[in-house]
């Protein structure tokens, strides 16, 4: 941009009357720098007013091509001064110029250029002073006020002979010489005390009388000056920060204007009718830190009235100052907080300041952080408080996370201003998630509004609500407010006519989290007749509730409820009765069906708690339900993600009572099998582990096909367990590759369970007759032709002592399911150590060739692991199972088995401590092993009565 040339001439500036004595005054007083004659002066008028000319044309022909209005100010600048010189020019009567000499001035060629001019322009003032020393017309220039005094010319009657300043309240004496009042004041005081006459200071003559009077013409016309230069100040200022030729030239301008400001009101309104407030704001962006923050000082004395206030709310200054606040300057980040502050004293501008971004953040910040800047943490403190009177900036002090104010509002304000700051907090606890820690008073007022009549005031006070009992540490001040009261009266009995059934979804929502919380519910009562949570009334009408056709959302919120008192005895015990009594669980399994995939969950997941005391109930109920367990099944087949709904449903199919045969049968005929074993299959190659519900998805899988060898006898469950090779399956899943112990666990069941079958599905090889059979010629023929199709040699189980294999007999030898049944002996769980104890067990049972068993066993390593096994547990199920084992080994093994069993030294330790301590089964066992070892006596013995 081309820079803009000014011409300021000393009649620029508009002058005020002042009284006619004034001027004859000052007419008299001899000028410093008048002009040298009338022409000159003329000539150097009109050709400011050529020179104004040429460049508001110049100026106009860009004004389209700039973004602000910094280009449209100075033309207009330029019209005035053209404006105001053309005045004067005319007001000079032709009888004033003396002759005819001087009126053809106006029509004379423009002779001479602008640099040939005596009349100095400002920009070459400006330039000069902060290049080099600028030396114009015999005179040298070096800061601001010295260009001012020589377009605006101090005369020498101003000045006190005492003092040589500019006198403020002139006075005349009784010889006739004006002083300043509270200089001569000054030196008659020091006078008084000498024995000589008080003279006048300045004509050395004596004085017959101290007595003084106001020069008032005097006073008038350099109060008249003094106004002309600081307006003449005020415009070169604002000239040099349109310039803006070097940063030095920018601070002494503001320094100029921040003096002037600071000595009357006037000079501020000249400020803001030229444009230096609106410009200030621009300077906010400097990349000079010392222009930006001494543009913030003068801001601050400038918006101290509502126009500055005003100016500066049309420009970007308010959001150019927040982001001052986050500098790592200290002055700067005081001086923007000043500004800020300033301007927060304005109610017009108190929800511009609030809607800025960041704002509201960064001044909390710096609230809270005071001890990092405590100067800047009260200011920030102080323009908080102005901003919370503008309503919306309380809500984007919510929105910041400061709540201090709104919740302040909401407890002291008047009933108009409550209900506008729940529905604030409503729409805010509905855009995100806040923690909010309620107060008693706090509870008092939303449970007061809860109970209005107001529609909107009653559901924002419930969406309050709901958040803040989601903070489990509010709920004990909730419920001592009595909200628990409310919320049941909302949920069984308020009956308002279109309300909306999501009120009572709310409602139950809160109850909810209460309980979800840890209250007692024993203990809380719910209503005015005495009843607590736990009594049959409230949990039969919660669970009466439970409709299909109800809101998704309140079924949602009174499973929630069920779910979270089933964590108590009594309020479980209970809803198990109401459950039973009233038939109430298809209601349950009708809403796994929701497409709500939350409620389906909640749903499932009460359904798995309930199962463990009314299993058969829901098995039926499901059996019995339309598309179930079809249903069920499908929700177990996932595409690559394991999610919260997949381990649900397969979690109940595995924990409801695994005997119940009309499930068992309705999963085999759904083609459950085949998608457990794929579930199973993905799961063990690692495809879904990453999901955190992999491992109870896992769990599920494995007890679902489990419970399938619980009801074996049924030949549709056989022949689906013979069809897809259980034993084998189960026998991979004993590895710790499998998952978790739960799953070895739950493998070494199944295995138990298949191995019980062995017993009966395995082939005895048929008796052969003694007798020779008579062969005809053709039959030996034949046989002689078809030797190589003779059936092949069977081998015999050493076990079962029949024909075994994988698929049709599960002969957990024939499987290799031996060798990872005593691997689990070694796992550090209890209960996979009791599974494994149980499905070896099952290798020696009377009914199988024991000492086969033991054989095999032996060969395998398996008494080392078991009394490895004894040694690390003292559970009673544990040892019992143990027990029985060494009991066979010390029976049917051979004399290594027998030595290894007798040499170990903790074994007697063992039993001593099972006799003593164990329960039945295991002192049953343990003195069973005791009496071999000859360490009991054998009561079994028969004794022979001899009579002497």
């Amino acid at each position: 941009m081309d820079t803009v040339m000014v011409m300021v001439p000393t009649a620029s500036v508009s002058q005020e009357d002042s009284m006619e004595s004034g001027r004859a005054i000052m007419e008299r007083q001899t000028a410093r720098r008048a002009p040298a004659n009338m022409i000159q002066m003329l000539e150097s008028l009109f050709t400011s007013i050529n020179l104004a000319k040429d460049l508001t044309a110049k100026c106009r022909g860009r004004a389209l091509q700039l973004t602000d209005d910094e280009m449209q100010i100075i033309i207009q600048d330029l019209e005035n001064v053209i404006g105001n010189i053309c005045d004067h020019l005319g007001s000079i009567p032709a009888s004033a110029l003396g002759s005819n000499a001087y009126t053809d001035v106006a029509d004379r060629p423009n002779r001479r250029s602008v640099y040939d001019s005596d009349m100095p322009r400002l920009v070459d003032f400006l330039r000069g002073m902060y290049h080099e020393s600028h030396e114009f017309g015999g005179q040298m220039f070096n800061s601001l006020p010295e260009v001012t005094e020589y377009v605006e010319p101090l005369y020498d009657g101003f000045f006190c002979p005492l003092t040589n300043e500019v006198m403020t309240d002139p006075v005349i004496t009784e010889g006739g010489v004006t002083y300043d009042r509270r200089a001569i004041e000054e030196h008659f005081e020091k006078s008084a005390d000498s024995s000589e006459p008080v003279c006048c200071p300045f004509t050395k003559m004596p004085l017959q009388s101290k007595a003084v009077m106001s020069n008032a013409s005097l006073k008038s016309v350099i109060a008249e000056w003094r106004r002309r230069n600081e307006a003449m100040r005020i415009r070169i200022a604002r000239t040099a920060l349109s310039l803006s030729t070097t940063e030095a030239m920018v601070l002494e301008a503001i320094h100029e204007l921040k003096l002037l400001a600071k000595l009357r009101g006037k000079n501020k309104e000249l400020m803001h009718k030229i444009g230096v407030t609106k410009f200030l704001s621009r300077l906010l962006d400097n990349h000079n830190a010392q222009i930006r923050r001494d543009a913030l000082e003068l801001l601050c004395l400038l918006v101290d009235d509502e126009e500055g206030k005003d100016i500066i709310g049309k420009t970007k200054a308010i959001a150019r100052t927040i982001k001052l606040l986050s500098s790592n300057t200290t002055d700067e980040r005081h001086a923007a907080i000043s500004f800020l502050l300033e301007l927060s004293e304005s109610q017009l501008l108190l929800e511009n300041i609030g809607s800025t971004a960041g704002s509201i953040l960064i001044l909390t910040t710096m609230k809270i952080n005071d001890s990092d800047d405590p100067i800047a943490a009260e200011k920030s403190r102080a323009v908080l408080k102005n901003l919370e009177k503008c309503s919306k900036n309380i809500k984007y002090m919510a929105e910041s996370g400061y709540l201090e104010p709104l919740l302040s509002h909401l407890v002291e304000g008047s009933e108009e201003v409550q209900m506008e700051m729940v529905s604030y907090l409503s729409e805010l606890v509905l855009e995100q998630e806040l923690t909010i820690d309620v107060s008693k008073s706090t509870s008092d007022i939303l449970i007061k509004l809860v109970c209005s009549c107001n529609t909107v005031v009653h559901k924002a006070a419930l969406n309050v609500l709901v958040q803040l009992s989601s903070h489990h540490p509010n709920n004990k001040v909730l419920v001592e407010a009595g909200v628990v009261l409310v919320m049941i009266e909302e949920l069984f009995i308020r009956k308002i006519d279109d309300e909306p059934v999501s009120y009572k979804a709310k409602a139950a929502t809160i109850l909810a989290n209460i309980v979800e919380s840890g209250i007692d519910p024993d203990t809380t009562v719910v209503n005015k007749e005495g009843h607590v949570f736990s009594s049959k009334y409230c949990i039969y009408n919660f669970v009466h509730m439970l409709k299909c056709f109800m809101p998704d959302d309140l079924n949602l919120s009174i499973i929630r409820l069920l779910l979270a008192l089933t964590a108590f005895a009594k309020p479980l015990d209970v809803m198990v009765s109401v459950v039973r009594e009233n038939h109430r669980g298809h209601a349950i399994v009708e809403l796994m069906n929701s497409p709500m995939q939350a409620l389906s969950i909640a749903a499932t997941r009460l359904l798995i708690t309930l199962s463990a005391h009314i299993g058969h109930t829901i098995a039926e109920r499901l059996c019995k339900t339309q598309g179930q367990p079809g249903r069920l099944v499908k929700s177990i087949s996932h595409a690559g993600h394991v999610s919260e709904r997949h381990a649900a449903s397969v979690t109940l199919l595995s924990r409801l009572p695994h005997r119940n045969i009309s499930l068992n049968l309705g999963l085999v005929q759904e083609g459950a099998v085949p998608v457990i074993l794929n579930g199973i299959d993905e799961m063990q190659n690692g495809a879904t582990r990453t999901s955190r519900y992999a491992v109870p998805y896992m769990e599920g899988l494995v007890g679902s096909l489990v419970r399938l060898t619980t009801t074996l006898y049924n030949p549709t469950v056989l022949k689906a367990a013979k069809d897809y090779s259980l034993a084998s399956v189960l026998t991979e899943l004993l590895t710790g590759n499998a998952g978790s112990g739960e799953v070895q666990r739950l493998a070494a069941v199944g295995l138990e369970n298949l191995s019980y079958q062995s017993i009966k599905l395995s082939q005895l090889l048929p008796e052969e007759d003694p007798r020779p059979k008579r062969k005809t010629i053709l039959k030996r023929l034949m046989d002689s032709r078809v030797h190589s199709n003779k059936a092949p040699q069977h081998h015999i189980c050493p076990v079962h002592q029949g024909i075994c294999s994988t698929v049709t007999t599960f002969c957990l030898l024939e499987a290799g399911a031996v060798e990872g049944l005593l691997g689990c002996l070694e796992n550090d769980s209890p209960r996979v150590v009791e599974a494994a104890l149980g499905a070896l067990c099952t290798l020696l049972d009377d009914r199988v060739n024991v000492e086969g068993s033991v054989s095999a066993l032996a060969k395998l390593d398996a008494v080392r692991r078991v009394l490895g096994a004894l040694r690390r547990y003292r559970e009673n199920v544990v040892w019992h199972k143990c027990f029985c084992l060494v009991e066979k080994f010390l029976m049917y093994g051979n004399d290594r088995c027998v030595r290894e069993v007798t040499g170990d030294r903790t074994l007697p330790t063992a039993l001593v401590s099972a006799f003593h301590k164990g329960d039945a089964g295991a002192k049953q066992a343990a003195e069973g092993i005791l009496t071999r070892l000859h360490k009991m006596p054998d009561y079994s013995a028969i004794y022979l009565s001899v009579e002497i």
